[in-house]
């Protein structure tokens, strides 16, 4: 029990959740920002007898809360969307984060709840994450909150609580899982030639631009993209497994051995990298491959981050801005491993930096 206390009780610099804060906060305001753009606030969230998309906003059972604390009129549609873009762009810049966080996912729900046919998974992901950061410590650093309270953009450089990032792996880890085991079709199996892919972009409402050239000389391509998002899916519980291996790689055997040289969770998030960005190049479903991918640094501890800022700047008397100084003798051999692929036990052994879900 003592090493579940040790996991949930880590600590760690804010950087990352603020990036993850940031990121969130960017990709959303960009998202409700286009519903403006294009001018359809009032189709979208308006009740449905002033021309809103919902169906039957005023016969509900149990009434939609929006509606019940407000008129049924277009201007309460704006009401509600402008409360939503205002509490995103307060949680993006870290003013009040908490608070904003909070009143923008009840805000966000509240109007998933209007029009029920356009709420995608994707912003039921985005609203767990919103309550996972609106509950941590995200704006303890890169933040108005903390230029106010520190006097610094910065933060005062203490050490917040992790568990919230380890949730959001977890979460990811899930929500990866699941949507290959509900890949049932056998055009995702050998059976049915992994053409899952092929049959997706050869649809014009999916489809960015015109894939019929992959019914050619490309169609293997199709073929191996299928059958490696589904081992990608399948395979996602066994970051933990790494993760695990790490921690613990004072132990014997080979295969613990064997993840600790080769790091394979490393090799597995690089590969849910490249997943999104052909997604986002090939298929126009909106905001789902960047909102995936602006959680990416949830797989990342702030100490390794350092560390690769360092390796890919040159820089080696300065951290990056914003990256406080890595404990001493802890940012070393973290560097060390990117180099070797392998963390010694004193390392491993440290309470500050143990993590059975995190990767260092």
């Amino acid at each position: 029990m003592s090493w579940w206390v040790s996991l949930w009780n880590h600590r760690e610099q804010p950087t990352v959740l603020a990036l993850l804060r940031i990121g969130v906060g960017l990709v959303l305001l960009v998202d409700f920002g286009r519903a403006a753009w294009l001018g359809v606030v009032p189709q979208l969230w308006a009740p449905d007898e002033l021309g809103g998309l919902g169906s039957k906003v005023t016969a509900r059972e149990p009434p939609l809360l929006i509606y019940e604390l407000l008129p049924h009129s277009v201007d309460s549609a704006w009401l509600a969307y402008g409360v939503l873009v205002t509490a995103l762009v307060c949680f993006t810049l870290g003013l009040g984060t908490r608070v904003a966080g909070l009143v923008a996912l009840l805000t966000y729900a509240a109007l998933a709840k209007v029009l029920p046919l356009g709420d995608r998974g994707i912003d039921l992901m985005m609203r767990n994450v919103l309550l996972v950061l609106s509950l941590s410590r995200s704006h303890a650093a890169w933040s108005l909150d903390a230029r106010i309270r520190t006097g610094s953009w910065f933060g005062d450089g203490q050490t917040v609580p992790a568990w919230p990032r380890h949730l959001l792996i977890l979460q990811l880890v899930v929500m990866y899982f699941l949507a290959g085991v509900q890949k049932t079709a056998l055009s995702w199996t050998p059976l049915g030639g992994y053409s899952a892919l092929y049959l997706v972009l050869q649809d014009p409402h999916i489809a960015r631009f015109d894939m019929s050239w992959l019914s050619g000389w490309a169609y293997p391509l199709s073929q191996v993209a299928t059958a490696t998002t589904h081992l990608f899916e399948w395979t996602a519980p066994l970051t933990l497994l790494a993760y695990h291996y790490r921690d613990t790689a004072h132990r014997p055997g080979r295969l613990r051995a064997w993840s600790q040289r080769w790091r394979p969770h490393w090799w597995w998030i690089g590969v849910g990298a490249l997943l999104h960005l052909g997604i986002w190049m090939t298929m126009d479903i909106g905001i789902f491959p960047w909102a995936m991918l602006l959680l990416y640094p949830a797989w990342f501890h702030p100490d390794e981050l350092q560390a690769a800022w360092r390796k890919l700047s040159g820089l080696h008397a300065a951290p990056a801005p914003g990256l406080p100084e890595a404990q001493p003798g802890l940012f070393e051999r973290d560097a060390q491993s990117f180099s070797d692929g392998v963390l010694d036990r004193e390392g491993l052994e440290r309470p500050d930096s143990r993590a059975v879900i995190e990767p260092r």
